[in-house]
């Protein structure tokens, strides 16, 4: 067998892969150095940047056979003799690793740019680690820790007694963060794991029927088992705030947004990878659909749910006083409009975990920021008590919100139940984005007057909020809005009112903050 060898981390290797496999897939899989993340697969985030002969690249673009006979450095190969490097000791000291999934990547490019500069310039330094992307600390302290790393001494972990106030202290997840040893969703996959993927709507509103999956599997021979709601053991339905859970794990007949599940397969890995979805056998109907607030609350619009008359998820109205005689009264008032679009939280880590059933129980390791509740809902859609159900979370590479709903968690204890063998997932950033939710988009018109003196006199808040095809965090956008609508000032004659619309869209949620930056902004606008 050919094999293609180069030095490691300063040791040399062998690897059996094909020269044309990812080199990032090479170093995870085969040499197990998970201290390489992957984002995107698409050189777009950098969080799989490795050194090659001193050089940072995109492990994710790099071939295997291109580093024959190179010399290839990961953030394992920082430390020496269980020491960490001076930049590694700086990360700890200015906090710079936050969720830690970027910081790999984040050393070695700064470690190529040290090697060569020890005292870098401040637009050296960013020019150097522009091609890695940080969702979570604003990069100002991974700069100054890049630019204190050459005369970094003070490696205690504590500061000196009575000198505790006002002093940076080491976070207790440091080390494993800048050795890459903390293990995410993807890193701990076990050997014997099959793999899950989803597959999902091309078409925003649709109904469908799924054909013959006995035949399906027979010229599939890798493909294990093919799951749909029919397997559901429980109730094909989740949602964070129960009274309004709407979102079955798969969807039965009718597709509301593009992107959601209609099935999904289990098998041995490299099948799974490789599996084209054109061969599912599934027949469509396209149906009209709706991706705006204004076109879902028409009269002939089609309507998503039953008993959510015009496709109103919810209202949510704060009021004080006599708002529009206030306004009437104004000796000056403006009015100002603002509209914002979905935004995606953009985390660098994927959705990924894995499940194992324990004789009655199911496990869970994922990365999810609502352990809890992810737990209470997979109980009640595995049909088991919720003394049955484990979720260990693993570290979480970002999540803004969006990991407060479970997302890829049914489908691998859905898979490890029945096949009572691990079964892991890991989106791409494409499943991610298709599936998961975004921040809610809005349509704001406020009115706002004062008196001859400028105090504030009267205020008249509408807010139109598109919570997409299911409810998840919708109720409470809608509702938090009208009460943070005025910002912190005290308003005498005060009206805020909000709707939240359902569109075929993927499910708004949860965004820091909860729609209340979607309305600071033409708040502020208009006070200015």
């Amino acid at each position: 067998m050919d094999t293609v060898s180069f030095n490691l981390n300063g040791k040399p290797v062998k690897c059996t892969s094909q020269p044309v496999e990812r080199l990032s897939a090479v170093l995870r899989d085969e040499l197990n150095v998970k201290g390489v993340k992957t984002g995107c697969d698409a050189g777009d985030c950098g969080a799989c940047s490795v050194l090659v002969d001193g050089q940072p690249v995109c492990s994710c673009l790099t071939p295997l056979g291109q580093v024959e006979n190179c010399k290839v450095t990961t953030v394992e190969g920082l430390a020496e003799n269980q020491t960490l490097s001076n930049l590694q000791e700086s990360f700890l000291q200015f906090g710079a690793a936050q969720c830690g999934i970027c910081t790999p990547a984040m050393l070695v490019s700064a470690q190529s740019l040290l090697d060569k500069t020890p005292q870098p310039t401040r637009a050296q330094v960013e020019d150097a680690l522009g091609g890695v992307l940080c969702r979570c600390t604003g990069y100002q302290k991974i700069i100054d820790a890049v630019l204190h790393a050459s005369s970094f001494t003070d490696k205690s972990v504590t500061p000196p007694a009575n000198s505790a106030v006002g002093s940076a202290i080491r976070h207790l997840d440091g080390r494993p963060k800048v050795t890459g040893q903390l293990a995410y969703g993807a890193d701990s996959f076990p050997p014997d794991a099959v793999l899950v993927r989803v597959i999902r709507s091309p078409h925003h509103h649709a109904d469908f029927t799924i054909g013959d999956l006995s035949a399906f599997k027979k010229v599939h021979p890798g493909i294990h088992e093919v799951f749909t709601a029919a397997d559901i053991p429980g109730k094909n339905c989740f949602g964070v705030i129960p009274p309004f859970a709407d979102q079955p794990v798969f969807a039965e007949n009718t597709a509301r947004f593009r992107g959601e599940a209609i099935a999904a397969i289990a098998g041995e890995r490299e099948v799974i990878r490789a599996f084209d979805e054109s061969d599912f056998p599934v027949l469509w109907q396209v149906k009209p659909h709706v991706l705006l607030p204004d076109a879902a609350r028409q009269t002939d619009a089609p309507q998503l749910h039953e008993g959510r008359k015009g496709n109103i998820l919810v209202h949510g109205l704060v009021q004080r006083g006599d708002a529009d005689t206030a306004l009437n009264n104004a000796a000056h008032k403006v009015t100002v409009k603002s509209s914002t679009p979905f935004v995606e939280h953009a985390y660098i880590e994927p959705e990924a975990g894995y499940a194992e059933r324990a004789g009655d129980r199911i496990e869970i390791h994922a990365s999810t920021q609502a352990a809890q509740m992810d737990r209470e809902s997979l109980a009640e859609i595995m049909g088991l008590k919720l003394d049955d159900v484990r979720v260990a979370p693993t570290a979480c590479g970002g999540g803004f919100g969006s990991k407060l709903d479970i997302s890829m968690q049914p489908y691998i204890a859905l898979a490890a139940w029945k096949l009572k063998r691990p079964a892991a997932i890991c989106y791409t950033r494409k499943q991610s984005m298709q599936s998961t939710t975004k921040r809610h988009p809005s349509q704001i018109e406020l009115t706002i007057g004062c008196d001859q003196n400028g105090k504030i006199n009267g205020f008249a808040f509408d807010g139109i909020f598109n919570t997409g095809a299911y409810a998840s965090w919708g109720p409470t956008v809608a509702n938090r809005v009208p009460v943070h609508a005025s910002g912190p000032y005290y308003i005498k004659d005060y009206r805020a009112k909000s709707v939240a619309v359902h569109t075929n869209t993927p499910p708004s949620g949860a965004f820091r903050g909860f729609g209340v930056p979607q309305s600071a902004i033409p708040q502020e606008c208009a006070f200015d």
